[in-house]
């Protein structure tokens, strides 16, 4: 009776204890991922010519920002990739970066920034003036990119991509 029993006790005693362990570790165990090196953000945007800065905020330096557009769909891909990514540009602001030409970006907005214009080129300065770029508080910035998002959506609306 006892020998029958023996092997029944380990094989109930093994299945407790397999519960107890954690199957899904990262390689290098549980803190190893803090060390691992951030990746460039996903491309995105038209021809993928921006990368993601967040999860609905698309941005290049040839394309300017788009914020929750359909641009910005390949963005929310970027939440379920185990590694994380660091978007590209210097840093700015609080906790962001230069995601454009005078716009700073965080993960979940973007503002103007003249610190992330291109100092070190002598067109950056006419190009400032020629957009008429200015210094504003972040509320008249927020507002002023949204109206600018919310044209550049209704001209796409007119004109049909190819």
């Amino acid at each position: 009776m006892a020998e029958p029993s023996l092997p029944l006790s380990f094989l109930c005693l093994l299945a407790l204890s397999s519960a107890c362990y954690i199957q899904n570790c990262p390689r290098g165990g549980k803190r190893a991922l803090a060390d691992t090196a951030l990746r460039q953000c996903m491309p995105c945007g038209p021809g993928n010519r921006g990368n993601c800065f967040g999860p609905g905020i698309c941005c290049g330096p040839e394309l300017g920002c788009y914020l929750g557009t359909a641009e910005t769909r390949r963005c929310a891909e970027e939440d379920y990739l185990p590694s994380p990514c660091q978007p590209g540009g210097q840093p700015c602001g609080a906790g962001g970066r230069c995601a454009a030409p005078g716009i700073c970006c965080t993960a979940e907005t973007c503002a103007m920034d003249t610190g992330c214009l291109d100092e070190g080129s002598e067109g950056a300065q006419e190009a400032a003036e020629e957009k008429n770029l200015t210094v504003l508080d972040g509320s008249a910035g927020d507002l002023l990119l949204k109206l600018m998002h919310l044209a550049n959506r209704q001209q796409q609306g007119k004109h049909p991509q190819l």
